[in-house]
């Protein structure tokens, strides 16, 4: 019998380790210790997908895991390839660099009793995004999506306030609608089948497609456990929830929120896809036209929403809406090439979005605590690698080459240029406008953040009237140096806010010490890396769907 290779432990290693760590946080109930601990699980588990993803690459194998002593159909598996250990491996990197890059945020936010219990949360955060990951089993799935859920909701609630209470219980309550509407899908779906395991149930899905039988009830059952995931992931008009909870939270759960947690959900439908539906029969029942019209439909009006927003993290929430949607309409391309562009772009937006949350945090603490557009102008020349980190951020999500969001862009026109004649120009018009908008909001506050004060008196954006501190702000047009009276009114004011943001900027500055630098520099590399090299990821991608 030919032995498993060693390697082939290390999904299950990092879920035990993920889940053993969690435990043993609280008996150290201080908030630096538990932040150690969790950093050193997170690295190994980083290590351990790293060594397996060389592996499986380098051999050119996929492979499953029994865990436990009942085999199939009944046992509990675990399922590893390229692209399971490649999104592992890139989850640990933007967790790691997500709780370094706003660790003063965390200490500052967090009650000082409770850090121990905002660590242990990501712990189980990190453990159940590389069981969603892994899974070979449709009801573990749904097990480690509650286990998600509960975790996520308690890295938004752990920054204590009224504002933060009401977007945790919106949030708790679209997650928890997903996740009955996915454990209804799988309920159905073993009644009618008499398996869990995927491989078991796409036999026997395909079986049926084949004698015409249950054509109605897999209907039924795909789009249950469609509507479930896109609940979960955020998808228009399902994303209510997304932006107060990222715009309250503190800034590493923002980060992760965004770039990690809305992904796990969509990395296993990818696996759905392939292993237990089939993309043929998602077409066959227009379940991947549906897909394709909500993240068409995701892709604008998330735009449009952002466009108006005047709160910096709002801002970028709205913004994920709309990358959601550039994921979803890939997956409805129905093509591999659409695929290969989806899962690029969940890479790229995971080393993206992190790293415009954290900027913003950065800049924000300097600016009064204030996440107001016209409390941020010249934010960035009193931290500035917040400010470069945010406007390489805001490049990359426009699609600018050289930056991480410019390939997955051009897998999507290159898809839609092999699509059929329906697809090609909905597809492209819509990746136009998207764009459009993206340079629409994203450019103004790079431009605003960089604006010194002076520069930026008597315009900027006071019309929404949102400030903190400047209540005179219908004054904008009168003439500040023609009018006497109103160089009177608005000199004083101007040069005390100045005073205050000088003063807040001296104190806050020292916060964005060297695990933020670091941070910011990692996540900076990380989208050069995949903007310029994203070929070789490309492969490694195209590869592991080729597995599936």
């Amino acid at each position: 019998m030919h032995e498993m290779p060693f390697v082939y432990n290390f999904p299950f290693f990092s879920i035990i380790l993920t889940l053993v760590g969690g435990m043993c946080l609280p008996f150290f109930r201080n908030g630096k210790v538990a932040q150690k601990i969790n950093m050193g699980v997170i690295i190994a588990t980083g290590v351990m997908n790293f060594i397996l993803l060389c592996y499986l690459v380098s051999t050119g194998e996929s492979f499953t895991y029994m865990m436990g002593h009942w085999p199939a159909p009944w046992g509990n598996e675990i399922r590893g390839g390229p692209l399971e250990a490649l999104m592992a491996t890139m989850f640990c990197i933007v967790m790691g660099f997500s709780v370094l890059g706003g660790l003063g945020n965390i200490f500052e936010d967090v009650p000082k009793k409770k850090q121990y219990l905002y660590f242990l949360m990501m712990n189980l955060l990190l453990c159940s995004m590389i069981a969603l990951i892994y899974t070979n089993d449709m009801f573990t799935a749904y097990v480690f999506i509650e286990i998600n859920t509960l975790a996520a909701c308690a890295i938004v609630m752990a920054k204590e306030g009224g504002e933060t209470i009401v977007a945790t219980i919106r949030y708790l309550i679209m997650s928890l609608l997903g996740s009955g509407l996915f454990l209804m899908g799988i309920a159905l779906l073993y009644n009618i089948t008499g398996h869990l395991l995927m491989e078991s149930l796409h036999e026997v899905i395909m079986e049926m497609a084949a004698t015409g039988q249950y054509v109605m009830p897999l209907t039924v059952v795909f789009a249950v456990t469609t509507l479930g995931l896109c609940v979960k992931s955020a998808l228009y008009p399902f994303h209510s929830w997304l932006p107060n909870a990222h715009g309250s939270a503190t800034t590493s759960s923002s980060a992760i929120l965004s770039g990690l947690v809305l992904k796990g959900y969509i990395i296993l439908y990818i696996k759905m896809m392939f292993r237990v539906y089939s993309p043929e029969l998602l077409a066959q029942l227009h379940i991947t036209d549906a897909l394709l019209v909500l993240g068409v439909l995701a892709m604008i009006m998330g735009s449009v929403k952002a466009l108006r927003e005047r709160h910096i993290k709002r801002m970028t929430a709205y913004s994920s809406v709309a990358q959601i949607g550039y994921i979803f309409m890939g997956l409805g391309l129905n093509s591999e090439i659409g695929v290969l562009a989806a899962c690029f772009h969940i890479l790229s937006h995971a080393v993206t979005k992190p790293m415009l949350f954290l900027a913003a945090g950065a800049l924000a603490n300097v600016s009064h605590h204030s996440y107001e557009f016209k409390d941020l102008k010249g934010a960035a020349h009193k931290n500035k690698l917040a400010g470069v980190a945010f406007v390489i951020g805001a490049l990359s999500m426009i699609g600018i080459p050289l930056f991480a969001g410019f390939p997955s862009k051009l897998y999507f026109s290159t898809a839609a240029i092999q699509s059929d004649y329906f697809r090609l120009p909905v597809v492209l018009v819509a990746l136009a406008v998207s764009t459009a908008l993206n340079a629409l909001y994203y450019l103004p506050v790079c431009i605003n953040i960089w604006r010194m004060k002076d520069e930026a008196h008597g315009h900027g954006h006071e019309e929404t009237g949102q400030g903190h501190g400047h209540e005179d702000t219908g004054h904008e047009e009168t003439g500040v140096y023609d009018d006497s009276h109103g160089h009177a009114v608005h000199e004083e004011p101007v040069t005390d806010v100045a005073a205050a943001a000088f003063e807040d900027a001296h104190h806050e500055v020292p916060k964005a010490g060297f695990s933020f630098r670091l941070s910011m520099v990692a996540f900076i590399a990380c989208n050069f890396g995949l903007g310029i090299f994203f070929i070789p990821i490309m492969n490694i991608l195209s590869q592991g769907i080729d597995l599936l």
